[in-house]
């Protein structure tokens, strides 16, 4: 039952990926994962319209799903799109940002030494990132945990 489960599981990443970053893959790799994962075609069923061998297809497939996860792994726009489709730039982003910074400047006016070295770089790291450079959507977390430490 499990194993159904991570299955089907597998199959929905993949067709969320494809309909977030198809339009990114070679032609020949769209139409075979457009029909095996949308239209649940076989690879044989696949091969034969195709006029092709079952192997090149199974090769179109998984170089197209590498492809489809280094999208996401570099861009994020699937996990955005989970996210409520919020974008980097959005107001409550920002107010989470200028939240730390302003706790980083308390910090740096209270005197401690230890963190006087590192709070300025951290700082302009976020400031920077306000002025749109970017990053994915959990990226503030980790800035509060390095202020914290």
């Amino acid at each position: 039952m499990a194993k159904a489960q991570e299955y089907l599981q597998t199959q929905i990443e993949i067709s969320d990926l494809f309909h977030v970053y198809g339009e990114l893959l070679s032609p020949r790799q769209r139409t075979f994962i457009r029909l095996y994962y949308d239209e649940n075609l076989s690879l044989a069923e696949i091969a034969e319209r195709h006029e092709i061998s079952r192997q090149a297809v199974h090769d179109a497939i998984k170089h197209g799903r590498r492809a489809l996860a280094n999208y996401e792994q570099t861009l994020h726009l699937l996990e955005l799109r989970r996210n409520g489709g919020a974008p980097v730039t959005s107001n409550g982003w920002r107010g989470k940002v200028e939240t730390i910074l302003n706790e980083m400047e308390k910090t740096l006016r209270e005197g401690s030494a230890d963190l006087a070295n590192r709070l300025p770089a951290q700082i302009a790291s976020l400031r920077e990132l306000l002025n749109g450079v970017g990053s994915p959507p959990g990226a503030q977390d980790s800035f509060r945990e390095e202020a914290v430490a």
